[in-house]
């Protein structure tokens, strides 16, 4: 007997629409990465003009506004010290940790909408399924049972009572009544196992970046101090000058990292509450479903 853990069309529309976010979201990682990259090549304008008009020709002492020129240009520098900055500044295999690190930071974010999307889906309809087999109305869903999971199991479940009742010999008989029961619960816990195994792609991905997020942004933050060590070496000098901007950039890739995994982790054990919720819903439809299969047969029907 074949089994249809989902429609196919509805599976085809969300393995599209799945592919079709990832895809935009790597685009746009990908986009906003080669922005940054073409910014942090483009060369600050030259300052020849300001350092002109420092001094006035007509000035007798122009020792004092040449020395609050440099003062000024001393607290931009420190002013727009930042972010952008420390990127621009990092050493190339840097780079590269924190790019990677927010692809893993955008990855997760996509992951997040996609399951929000689906989990809601696969809750509401399961609802309305529920309430329509409670009160006896199953068959008035019609196409709708391939919409939710419990759907698929109740109609898995009638297949097999239908071949059941096809087959010679006596209905009632005690043996073939327990060996219906347990092929309905097989077939019911393989379509349950299908629907499980759908909801919870992507899962890995999300236990991975949280896992290895922080040891990457650890080891793009190992490089930069070591950078900066042979910074001091070269120079011959331990001022913070020198020493700072190193670490800062070393640092910024411990924060990416943890930026990445700290989301990665919560949205992991989230879903994975929910998908526990699923199986034990599953589960209780699942004995439900099969002690009134047993009912219906003492009853004759």
């Amino acid at each position: 007997m074949h089994i249809r853990s989902f429609s196919p069309t509805s599976a085809r529309w969300q393995q599209r629409l799945r592919t079709l976010s990832l895809l935009v979201l790597l685009i746009g990682a990908g986009s906003a990465t080669g922005l940054v990259l073409a910014q942090a090549d483009e060369q600050p304008a030259p300052v020849a003009a300001e350092q002109s008009t420092a001094a006035a020709p007509d000035s007798g002492v122009p020792a004092k506004p040449s020395l609050t020129s440099a003062g000024a240009e001393a607290a931009g520098e420190h002013a727009s010290f930042g972010v952008r900055e420390m990127y621009e500044q990092a050493d190339p295999l840097v780079k590269s940790v924190m790019i990677l690190l927010v692809i893993c930071s955008v990855l997760t974010w996509g992951v997040l909408f996609e399951k929000i999307f689906v989990f809601g889906n696969a809750r509401r309809r399961n609802k309305h399924f529920l309430a329509a087999y409670r009160v006896g109305q199953v068959e008035q869903l019609g196409e709708q049972l391939e919409h939710s999971a419990m759907g698929r199991m109740w109609k898995v479940a009638q297949a097999e009572l239908s071949h059941y009742r096809k087959l010679p010999g006596d209905a009632n008989d005690a043996d073939r009544v327990n060996r219906l029961l347990q092929r309905i619960a097989l077939t019911a816990g393989i379509v349950q196992e299908r629907d499980l195994a759908r909801m919870g792609t992507m899962m890995g991905v999300l236990a991975t970046i949280g896992a290895t997020a922080p040891f990457i942004g650890l080891f793009g933050t190992v490089w930069g101090i070591l950078n900066s060590f042979a910074s001091i070496a070269t120079l011959k000098s331990a001022s913070l000058a020198v020493v700072a901007p190193g670490i800062a950039e070393a640092l910024l890739a411990t924060a990416l990292g943890l930026f990445a995994a700290i989301p990665a982790v919560m949205i992991f054990n989230k879903f994975a509450r929910d998908i526990n919720g699923f199986v034990g819903a599953l589960d209780n439809f699942s004995a439900e479903m099969i002690a009134g299969v047993s009912r219906q047969l003492d009853e004759g029907r």
